[in-house]
């Protein structure tokens, strides 16, 4: 019997304010507010998920990840809240975001138990253990 074909998709979510930090998504969405200053948070937002889409440099950012080889990016979802009220320009954008991530295929050897299993890794050629947290979901796909 051939191991079943799987796939993990991942749920990725943070927020963040105006302001460059560690993190490759928020700097992403502070990039196309600083190149749309004067449009509105919802023109922002739109601008911001075609650019993710679209953008070499956002896709090679949302592709990143320390646990899987990913395949595609799926269901982008940003939301950029506009302050005035604030004084400080990093304060007047609080901005929400959400994607999946679908790792490449890999092969299922064995359940460990309800939260761990042995995959293969065809690209890789190796086993790997993996803890599925409540971000990780297994897909199987059947040939």
């Amino acid at each position: 019997m051939k191991p079943l074909k799987i796939y993990f998709k991942v749920l990725q979510t943070g927020n963040g304010k105006y302001l460059k930090t560690k993190n490759e998504v928020n700097n992403l969405i502070v990039d196309v507010i600083d190149r749309n200053p004067t449009k509105s948070s919802s023109a922002i937002r739109e601008i911001t998920i075609e650019d993710f889409k679209n953008n070499d440099k956002a896709q090679k950012v949302l592709r990143t990840s320390e646990r899987f080889f990913i395949e595609s990016i799926s269901d982008i979802e940003v939301a950029i809240t506009f302050l005035p009220q604030e004084k400080l320009a990093q304060e007047q954008f609080y901005t929400q975001w959400r994607y999946i991530q679908k790792s490449e295929a890999y092969r299922l050897v064995q359940y460990l138990d309800e939260n761990k299993l042995v995959v293969y890794s065809e690209k890789t050629k190796v086993l790997h253990t993996v803890k599925l947290d409540k971000d990780i979901s297994v897909i199987v796909e059947e040939e």
